[in-house]
C-alpha cells in the first residue's frame, strides 16, 4: 500500500523575525528625533502573545504603531497577525495600546478550511488537530494543489504550511 503524505495548515508567525521587528521598534524609539525626551516603552510578553505599547496619546502614538507596522513588514512579518486594541488612557497625557499577536486557527475557521478542501478535492483527507488542519493523501501533486488553493483563497488568516511529509 502506498504511503501517505501530508502537511499541516497553521497560522502562526515566525517568533524570531516578531522579537527582530520588536527590537528595531525599541532601538529606532531611541534614536528618532521625534521621540526623544517622550516616555515611550514597547514590551513582549511572550507567554501572552502581546506588544505593549506606552507613549504619549496621539501623533506619537500613532508614530509608534505605524513603526512596529513597518518594521514587522520588513522582516516579513504579516500584518494580519497584529489585532491593535483601543488606545487606554493611562494618565497626564500617556497611553497604552495592546497588540494582541493572533495565533492558531479557531474551530470555526478550521471547520471552514475544512470545508471548502474537502468541497474542491474529494481524495484529500483533511483532518482538525488542536489549532492546526492536518492535510494528508497518497498522491503528493494533490497536496501541492491544495496549497495553492489555499493561498489562493481568502480564509482571513495569514496562513502558512509545515511538516511537509
Amino acid at each position: 500500500m502506498a504511503k501517505e503524505n501530508s502537511f499541516d495548515i497553521v497560522s502562526t508567525p515566525d517568533l524570531s523575525e516578531l522579537q527582530n521587528a520588536i527590537d528595531q521598534t525599541r532601538r529606532e524609539t531611541a534614536t528618532r528625533y521625534d521621540f526623544r525626551g517622550k516616555d515611550i516603552s514597547v514590551g513582549w510578553d511572550a507567554s501572552n502573545w502581546l506588544v505593549v505599547l506606552q507613549a504619549p496619546e496621539g501623533l506619537i502614538m500613532d508614530a509608534l504603531q505605524a513603526v512596529l507596522t513597518e518594521k514587522c513588514a520588513r522582516r516579513n512579518v504579516s500584518l494580519r497577525f497584529l489585532a491593535f486594541g483601543e488606545p487606554k488612557h493611562r494618565g497626564l497625557d500617556q497611553s497604552r495600546v495592546e497588540v494582541t499577536i493572533q495565533h492558531g486557527i479557531e474551530t470555526g475557521k478550521a471547520k471552514e478550511i475544512q470545508k471548502a478542501i474537502r468541497g474542491k478535492f474529494a481524495k484529500i483527507d483533511v483532518q482538525i488537530q488542536g489549532d492546526a488542519l492536518r492535510v494528508s493523501s497518497k498522491s503528493k501533486d494533490d497536496l501541492q494543489q491544495v496549497m495553492q488553493f489555499v493561498r489562493g483563497s481568502d480564509f482571513g488568516l495569514e496562513l502558512n504550511f509545515n511538516n511537509f511529509r
